[in-house]
């Protein structure tokens, strides 16, 4: 079964003006409310970040936006994602998209499951608007009101 975006980033999955001084802060940061609704292991937050290590800041899909995540193996109980806002900005080190004001994460139970929320995810990254709106939010509830693309 597919899962929309809105079915996996809840209001508390949101955290708004983060801050951080590093890459790696940036992404513990906006996988904390994964870790409080017990959706992941606080293996798969280090994973996230390894493979960052490993591979480069590749997860930096567009301007001033990563997705954070690692492969299905065990320690995601549920399919979820979250997100975190960075006035700031971090650098993650990609040519062209940095400094990152934007960090989802996604756990993923399987590599199938979260295929239409990865789809919508594409349609509001696509537009510098829609990530401003995003960046902007004062609140969880205009955030994911801001994930609901202007076509739905």
């Amino acid at each position: 079964m597919s899962a929309s975006l809105a079915q996996l980033i809840t209001e508390d999955h949101v955290v708004l003006g983060a801050s951080a001084g590093s890459w790696q802060e940036a992404i513990r940061q906006a996988a904390l409310p994964l870790l409080r609704s017990h959706a992941v292991a606080e293996e798969y937050v280090g994973r996230m970040i390894d493979v960052v290590d490993s591979f480069g800041p590749y997860i930096v899909l567009a301007p001033g936006v990563a997705l954070a995540h690692a492969q299905p193996d065990g320690t995601v109980s549920r399919t979820s994602m979250s997100a975190a806002t960075l006035p700031q900005g971090v650098v993650f080190g990609h040519a062209e998209h940095d400094p990152v004001r934007l960090v989802f994460c996604l756990a993923a139970q399987d590599s199938t499951s979260h295929l239409e929320a990865l789809k919508a995810f594409v349609q509001i990254i696509r537009t510098p608007e829609s990530v401003a709106q995003l960046i902007a939010a004062a609140s969880p509830q205009e955030f994911l009101t801001g994930l609901v693309p202007a076509n739905a």
